[in-house]
């Protein structure tokens, strides 16, 4: 990967050094994509084990929140004040 810039400047001039700018840039974005991939798997696996792992566990749902004045009052729309 060091050698990409020098090869970028031979590149203008040789034809050799144009096609291994080439060959070097392909084997790069190749290993980006390869790692990325990779990283993708190991993420899924990761995942798929704490889900194994905490799929059984229920989180209970807090109970609603209790409000006396807001109870004492009945549901109805509020009406216009003139």
């Amino acid at each position: 990967m060091n050698e990409l810039p020098y090869f970028a400047v031979l590149a203008q001039r040789h034809a050799w050094a144009e096609r291994e700018y080439a060959r070097l840039h392909a084997d790069i974005v190749e290993a980006r994509l390869t790692a990325r991939a990779r990283a993708q798997k190991r993420s899924a696996r990761k995942r798929a084990w704490v889900r194994d792992r905490v799929g059984g566990l229920v989180r209970p749902t807090p109970p609603a929140p209790y409000c006396a004045r807001a109870a004492a009052r009945p549901a109805r729309p509020a009406e216009v004040v003139r």
